[in-house]
């Protein structure tokens, strides 16, 4: 899984990747972050499973024929200038058949439904899809490319805190009309704002609707959380209201914050 915010905001070093058309774009120091945590949280599985493909095409020396999917996590992880082909070599090594099926998660896609913060050698915006990581995962989402040995692919947006996409809101309006067959709302001839790309990656894309637990479920949990000792506060109605209304009505994240948190 990655954030969305950390990877358009212009806030890691990038660079395009020779030999593209359209030009796409690296984020090396990123990429190696999320090698080593690929790495870490997937270690179990990734020390079992060995390279099959021929690695002389990267741009560093592998002194084994093959090494494993782990190994090759942790040489990305060390030099952002070869995380990406890494990456790539990863990322061909999990998709060819017999491996086990794949989770590609993503949090905050309004942001990706855009031009990203960063600007081409043209001092042009870059478009969040022609950053390399983005467009791995928009390919996916959009249907483009498949999972092979299946899995999933979600993407997590909200309400709060969130960018304002024109092209998400309507994708979104447009899949709950047809699950409750309703008249599908129409695009706004005079909206200037929807982008053409995002259009094309949403186009199809099923929406879960998320909502925030109930009182009763929330009492629950923090009764949970009491019994196990993280929470060491009588847990009454009182208390119960005060967090659940804290966390937006129910949303788990701001109840274990406003719970766990706040402990004594």
């Amino acid at each position: 899984m990655f954030v969305a915010q950390e990877v358009v905001n212009a806030v890691t070093a990038y660079a395009p990747i020779q030999g593209t058309s359209p030009t796409l774009y690296s984020q090396s120091t990123y990429v190696a972050a999320m090698l080593q945590q690929i790495g870490k949280a997937n270690a179990a599985i990734l020390e079992t499973l060995e390279t099959t493909q021929p690695l002389g095409n990267l741009p560093v020396a592998i002194p084994t024929k093959t090494i494993t999917l782990a190994r090759l996590c942790e040489l990305g992880g060390r030099d952002p200038d070869i995380a990406w082909p890494l990456f790539e070599a990863l990322w061909t090594e999990l998709t060819l058949p017999g491996r086990p099926p794949l989770l590609f998660a993503l949090d905050s896609l309004s942001l990706i439904m855009q031009n990203s913060k960063y600007m081409s050698s043209k001092f042009e915006p870059i478009h969040s899809m022609d950053l390399a990581l983005v467009k791995k995962f928009t390919d996916l989402l959009s249907g483009a490319t498949t999972l092979p040995n299946g899995g999933a692919v979600i993407a997590a947006t909200s309400r709060a805190h969130a960018v304002q996409s024109k092209s998400l809101t309507l994708a979104i309006a447009q899949e709950e009309d047809r699950k409750a067959g309703r008249e599908i709302t129409k695009l706004d001839p005079f909206e200037r704002a929807y982008d053409a790309r995002a259009d094309a990656t949403m186009k199809g894309v099923e929406v879960l609707k998320l909502k925030g637990i109930t009182k009763v479920e929330a009492r629950g949990l923090m009764e949970y959380w009491a019994g196990s000792g993280v929470y060491r506060r009588v847990v009454d109605e009182r208390v119960v209201d005060e967090k659940w209304a804290l966390a937006g009505n129910g949303v788990v994240g701001e109840i274990q914050r406003a719970t766990l948190k706040m402990r004594i």
